[in-house]
């Protein structure tokens, strides 16, 4: 089973909580109304975690309820959205009146942000352990480098970015274990989604400066034209998941203890 995760909009991004989509009580559940954006895999997915606001009245981060949406429903579409890679990874989401049942509420009504942060923390680790298709990892990285001829300059480089793709997995393991014994994982999943996001555009940006323009033109097949796709993709990273201001100031307001950013 695959699922999405339908919390971003077109008007609530890094404020993930000025969300609009709204939920309104019927009989034996909920009718949800709104739009959902850069939705990751929505076009593959068969459930979706989603986030409606329920009590237009209350404070922002208190209106708001946690929904499971079958994403066969009636009233769902999804639309691709064309990226730099050219391939559509992410997605726009309509959903126009649909019936969601009370028993896929996730939570109490109108306590979903708590439960959201869960997901979100999740997600950050996630994130974080660079593992995705579409990214140079840390072993594709390291045999990139033994297969290559590169000047101590260069060298100095690769061994920094592979002490910091480790720092990074020795961080994403910690926050990992946090979250499975039940504890506040977030500030440590920032941490480790900011890290390991910059070392995997580390990776990418130092393999296409080796290849020059054959990893513009290249064939995404071949190796040129691959890391150039990753470099390509790599820009995403410090967007997705919470931008890499947003990682600053929860390590900021978190941890480090500092004001609120205004």
């Amino acid at each position: 089973m695959t699922w999405c995760q339908l919390f971003s909009e077109p008007g609530a991004g890094s404020d993930l909580a000025g969300l609009a989509t709204k939920a309104t009580r019927t009989e034996g559940g909920w009718r949800i109304t709104g739009q959902k954006i850069w939705t990751t895999a929505a076009q593959f997915s068969d459930w979706g975690a989603l986030l409606a606001r329920t009590d237009p009245s209350a404070p922002k981060h208190n209106g708001i309820t946690y929904f499971l949406l079958d994403m066969k429903s009636e009233g769902v579409q999804v639309k691709p959205l064309r990226e730099l890679t050219g391939g559509a990874m992410f997605n726009t989401v309509f959903i126009d009146d649909v019936f969601v049942p009370d028993d896929c509420v996730l939570g109490e009504v109108n306590r979903g942000w708590e439960v959201s942060r869960n997901t979100l923390t999740a997600e950050r680790v996630s994130i974080g352990s660079s593992e995705a298709p579409f990214l140079a990892n840390l072993d594709e990285f390291v045999g990139f480098l033994r297969d290559g001829q590169f000047d101590q300059v260069a060298q100095n480089r690769g061994g920094q970015l592979i002490a910091e793709g480790h720092a990074a997995k020795v961080l994403n393991m910690r926050s990992t274990l946090l979250t499975l014994a039940g504890g506040d994982a977030m500030p440590s999943a920032a941490i480790s989604k900011l890290l390991s996001m910059r070392t995997a555009q580390g990776y990418a940006e130092f393999a296409v400066s080796t290849f020059g323009t054959d990893a513009a033109i290249g064939d995404p097949e071949e190796l040129a034209g691959k890391w150039g796709q990753y470099l390509l993709a790599s820009r995403a990273t410090t967007i997705y998941g919470g931008t890499s201001e947003v990682q600053l100031n929860i390590i900021a307001e978190r941890l480090l203890g500092l004001p609120r950013d205004p």
